[in-house]
């Protein structure tokens, strides 16, 4: 065999003891991992010895068991740093938008409002309003972004200036817009029916970084006529999976 492909085999092999290791956090011993990946004991001591040390691999010396080390951390957290919001998630939204057939947005919270980052509109599928700022108490976006924080911090947002009322839909009371949050937190997602304007809906779902915070929303808005009551329950479900997979875009793992 040419030293070439000797060497590509040893580094898809190093690769899948790494893989293998990032399943079993407890660690495993050399014959369990041979076992695992099906290769000898002395490939796999070899392989794991220079692992170790170049940090990407580290022994428990007591168990002399083997767990992913925290030079693969650092590799991951960097990787995870330099990940772009709007660059991951662009795709993702422009396969929604040919999907829903209406506008779709990327939003974060800024203070109490709504800051949209990336907005698409159907058909022509072409960012519209950037930098649009909307309140947050009565979007589905914002919403969902305001769910993730605490009643303290809900409080202090909107404690000097209030909830202003935009449509006789509108949450102007406190207390009801906190117990509302708290429904938003418990199922995952944000409705928004002529709350914000007149004629308008819009659906809303959270995306999470690699430390599980909510980072941003996702959502559907149209006109009430197109997006009837009916139709956002249909949508919702492919709101939630799209901005789940932008989620694992950015890091994201559900706990088990």
């Amino acid at each position: 065999m040419a030293v070439r492909d000797i060497t590509v085999q040893s580094i898809e092999r190093a690769l899948l003891l790494l893989e293998t290791l990032a399943h079993h956090p407890r660690g495993l011993g050399v014959t369990e991992l041979g076992k695992a990946v099906g290769l000898p004991k002395s490939t796999v001591y070899r392989l794991l010895a220079a692992m170790v040390a170049r940090g990407f691999v580290e022994q428990d010396r007591d168990s002399d068991r083997y767990r992913p080390g925290l030079k693969l951390m650092e590799l991951g957290l960097t990787v995870l740093r330099e990940l772009d919001l709007r660059r991951e998630a662009l795709p993702f939204l422009e396969d929604l938008v040919q999907v829903s057939r209406e506008m779709v947005q990327l939003a974060v919270l800024d203070e109490g409002e709504v800051l949209v980052i990336e907005r698409l509109v159907y058909p022509e599928i072409v960012t519209l309003n950037l930098g649009l700022r909307l309140p947050a108490h009565c979007t589905a976006a914002g919403k969902v972004l305001l769910a993730a924080a605490t009643e303290e911090q809900v409080a202090r947002l909107f404690g000097h200036g209030g909830l202003p009322q935009l449509t006789a839909n509108t949450i102007t009371d406190l207390n009801y817009l906190l117990a509302h949050l708290e429904k938003v937190r418990a199922q995952g997602y944000a409705i928004s029916a002529d709350e914000q304007a007149e004629g308008v809906r819009e659906v809303a779902a959270p995306i999470f970084d690699h430390l599980g915070r909510v980072v941003a929303a996702l959502s559907i808005a149209g006109p009430s006529q197109r997006l009837s009551l009916e139709r956002i329950g249909r949508l919702l479900a492919v709101v939630k999976e799209t901005s789940l997979a932008i989620s694992h875009r950015l890091g994201y793992r559900e706990k088990e």
